[in-house]
């Protein structure tokens, strides 16, 4: 059974979706690589598909760009339904969705997965390295997504990304359908993280997913982590070292490279050595 990368974009052109996928093909990654593009011009969804993506798209204007109606949902959100809609109808052994704006991958991330879940672990879940009350924008987003009643019992939790999702085919189709469905009629549009780590707080997640935190190196969160206009604030709040870079790769504190680098362009100087290694 083969295995998946799959990513989902909207307004996004080739200038800005090539480091992902640039890097995903120089990782080793040997599966079927998969980006569903909402609204994107012609030509970049010929260098999405000439770098050996499958392209999942939905209507096209007269000139050949892929065009998507207006929901009202944002589109990280959006994203959810379809990567569920695509899991729904293809079975995969391993699975790997994230951000794609942001996001490039160091190492082959089935090399990872396939040392990190054992036979009763189905998801592997990425620490953001704090606790929802230190962290002023998911605390709030926390808050404003449930309410004061489940925001007091939740916001001493620690924060993992919904940017960075990986698992068996099975459970991540369930997981994406779920924080799906859990966004929709909330209050607040932009609530895919703060429903997904509500849900993974619980059983049956509790037992049956792997809970990594920075310093295991599967993946960087370094908008708390590295960000050079947060650091200082929230650095008395870590609760683990923060990662480094050695001038060409990420890494955690004792130096192991990290499989996963989210966020890496909140970070000017790593930024600028990452966008030409992968450009």
């Amino acid at each position: 059974m083969k295995d998946l990368i799959i990513g989902g974009a909207t307004n996004y052109d080739w200038n800005i979706l090539k480091y992902w996928i640039n890097s995903i093909n120089q990782s080793g990654f040997e599966g079927d690589k998969v980006l569903i593009l909402m609204n994107c011009d012609k030509d970049t969804v010929k260098k999405v598909s000439d770098a050996g993506f499958i392209v999942v798209g939905f209507q096209q204007d007269s000139e050949g760009n892929l065009i998507y109606p207006q929901t009202g949902r944002a589109p990280h959100v959006e994203r959810f339904i379809h990567i569920y809609n695509f899991l729904s109808q293809h079975d995969y052994r391993y699975v790997i969705t994230t951000d794609v704006k942001d996001v490039i991958f160091q190492k082959n991330p089935i090399d990872y997965i396939e040392k990190t879940l054992s036979e009763d672990k189905n998801l592997v879940f990425a620490s953001e390295s704090m606790y929802y009350k230190d962290e002023p924008w998911g605390n709030q987003n926390l808050l404003d997504t449930f309410g004061n009643f489940i925001y007091e019992r939740f916001k001493h939790n620690e924060i993992y990304n919904v940017g960075v999702l990986a698992g068996r085919g099975h459970a991540m189709r369930d997981l994406i359908c779920n924080i799906f469905v859990a966004t929709q009629g909330r209050p607040i549009p932009i609530c895919d993280q703060s429903t997904f780590n509500f849900m993974i707080s619980m059983s049956p997640y509790r037992e049956t997913s792997v809970y990594l935190r920075s310093e295991d190196a599967w993946a960087a969160q370094l908008g708390t982590t590295a960000d050079p206009k947060k650091i200082d604030s929230f650095r008395p709040f870590l609760i683990e070292a923060e990662p480094k870079f050695d001038g060409n790769i990420v890494t955690t504190s004792t130096g192991i490279p990290f499989t996963i680098v989210h966020q890496y362009d909140r970070v000017p100087e790593w930024r600028k050595v990452i966008e030409a290694k992968y450009g």
